[in-house]
């Protein structure tokens, strides 16, 4: 009777540790620490060296015009009118902007707004909003190097005062046809430097990018070729993450190794 007793205990305790060892494994692998979700790209902050500006609106937070699919990820700068603002990734110019004189709050203004829209190498597309009348510093076609002046901050379209709306979009297929898709964005700045999610009320320093130089988590001294400035580039807040969670399973791992050697066999 004690020796079925035992088998049976320990056959629903192999199960329960297994289960917890499932667990671990899910989280280890949970959306968040995927390639796919995690931003495959390090931004350098769209405004000039030496200057912070506060985050308004950013994911996770309260947001009032950011529902659609394409702003979902976007983030929002307060700044003051004229306030330079700078491309945040190298890529070409697809769509400039400037003629918008002023802004409103009905829902169609959003049309009404000055922008500047970069293609980057991996197909991404920024979009920085709202910039002045006559406010464009670049035109369409022209290759802008991460650093450079795109324009001037302002408060055209859809806007209830001065402010940057800056959002990355890519494009995917769906079953009205094409649409854009808003990606999480990391940017590189703050005292010290390092890799920021962007969060309202966060204020970022931007500091420690040399003009026109991509931003990358560890800066080589000698020049890097822009295909591999490029390259995906994990911020560190992923790998810590990362990491824990794999100490988590192998812990778990090890729990269970141990009790499953306690257990009598008959």
């Amino acid at each position: 009777m004690t020796k079925g007793w035992a088998w049976a205990y320990a056959c629903r305790m192999d199960l329960a540790l297994r289960r917890w060892a499932w667990l671990a494994l899910a989280l280890a692998c949970a959306p968040g620490a995927r390639a796919g979700e995690a931003p495959a790209a390090l931004y350098r902050l769209p405004y000039p060296e030496g200057q912070a500006y506060t985050i308004t609106q950013a994911p996770g937070g309260f947001v009032t015009t950011h529902a659609t699919q394409a702003s979902r990820h976007a983030v929002d700068f307060a700044m003051p009118e004229a306030t330079p603002v700078l491309a945040a990734r190298s890529g070409t110019v697809i769509a400039a902007e400037w003629r918008n004189e002023a802004g409103a709050r009905g829902p169609d203004d959003w049309y009404q707004a000055n922008l500047v829209r970069v293609r980057h190498a991996d197909g991404t597309i920024a979009t920085y909003a709202h910039l002045q009348h006559y406010g464009v510093a670049v035109e369409e076609g022209e290759f802008v190097a991460a650093g450079r002046l795109l324009g001037y901050a302002g408060s055209t379209g859809r806007s209830s005062g001065p402010h940057l709306h800056f959002a990355v979009t890519r494009v995917e297929a769906s079953a009205g046809g094409a649409a854009e898709v808003s990606v999480p964005v990391m940017f590189w700045g703050g005292d010290p430097p390092a890799a920021y999610a962007p969060r309202a009320g966060l204020a970022l320093t931007a500091r420690d990018v040399p003009p026109g130089a991509p931003p990358s988590a560890a800066a080589a001294p000698a020049p890097v070729a822009r295909a591999e400035a490029e390259r995906p580039v994990p911020p560190p807040e992923v790998l810590a993450a990362g990491f824990a969670r794999l100490a988590v399973v192998c812990l778990l791992l090890l729990l269970g190794m141990f009790w499953y050697a306690r257990i009598p066999r008959g």
